[in-house]
């Protein structure tokens, strides 16, 4: 047990920066109409759509969204998608990528996006990222083709959710097994999106790591092995924070010296722990078991 303690009892130097940012798209431009983050230099959907069934172009003005709380009304992103059963390698997406600031993470939190699909139209949306090539799905719903516009929400999940450091991710956003009878007209829209909006969390990803003795905050965390239940902290913490491994914030918290915060709430796992002490921004890792 010593040993187990002695590997998770590191601090970071410097503070983990997690920011979590919704964007916005209304249909009328790739790039979209809301959404800042200082740890991202850019986000956009591509100009063309995949695996299109003819040509058709991406921003029209038809078929205008409704019937929805926040339906723009106005452009929409279309596409004419094949009807046969979900394939990553024939199947009609859109795609959007998200880039970060160099030393910086993606995380891949949920997608809502209104969806209108004609007979021929999808009867299903299926998310990928390129996180693990386009591999394991990260989130679907089921939609109706019925010319009718539908908001739809999809919360990630799964264990591939986390870009590399510095690498740009993109999600393809997939539309297939339609349930309609009839034979989709080549280079025809049978499938539009509009009023899309994309959360994704950014981290800092390289932070160099000392032994907790060393470190003039090492009493931040008493318990860097956390077995009751509790995370135990040595110091008065302002802002006390606890993320898990996709830097989604789970707990928050003030403490004083010696107090604990129950986590019994959450799975067994890493965490990081982020806090201010003295006016100091400190982190560290924790292992709940």
């Amino acid at each position: 047990m010593k040993k187990l303690y002695s590997l998770f009892a590191t601090v970071v130097l410097s503070a983990v920066a997690f920011a979590q940012t919704t964007y916005l798209w209304d249909g009328s431009s790739v790039n979209p109409i809301s959404g800042t983050n200082a740890n991202i230099s850019s986000v956009a959907f591509a100009a063309t759509q995949g695996n299109n069934n003819g040509t058709t172009t991406l921003i029209t003005t038809s078929s205008v969204s409704s019937g929805y709380t926040g339906a723009s009304g106005s452009s929409n992103f279309g596409a004419a998608a094949f009807k046969e059963a979900l394939s990553t390698a024939t199947s009609t997406y859109f795609s959007v990528t998200v880039t970060p600031v160099a030393g910086n993470k993606v995380t891949l939190n949920s997608l809502n996006l209104g969806s209108r699909g004609t007979s021929t139209g999808p009867g299903k949306i299926t998310v990928y990222s390129s996180i693990d090539n386009y591999a394991t799905a990260i989130g679907t719903v089921n939609v109706s083709n019925n010319s009718t516009w539908t908001l739809n929400t999809i919360t990630f999940s799964g264990a591939n959710l986390v870009g590399a450091e510095s690498a740009p991710v993109t999600l393809r956003i997939y539309g297939s097994d339609s349930p309609g009878a009839g034979t989709p007209s080549l280079g025809t829209a049978n499938w539009r999106i509009d009023d899309i909006s994309l959360t994704v969390t950014s981290s800092t990803a390289s932070l160099a790591v000392i032994d907790a003795k060393n470190a003039k905050s090492g009493n931040f965390v008493k318990n860097s092995f956390v077995k009751n239940n509790e995370i135990i902290f040595g110091a008065d913490v302002k802002d006390v924070k606890v993320f898990n491994m996709f830097g989604q914030l789970v707990k928050e918290a003030s403490v004083k010296q010696n107090e604990a915060v129950s986590v019994a709430e959450l799975a067994k796992g890493n965490y990081i722990v982020t806090g201010t002490v003295n006016n100091q921004p400190v982190s560290q890792k924790v292992l709940k078991d």
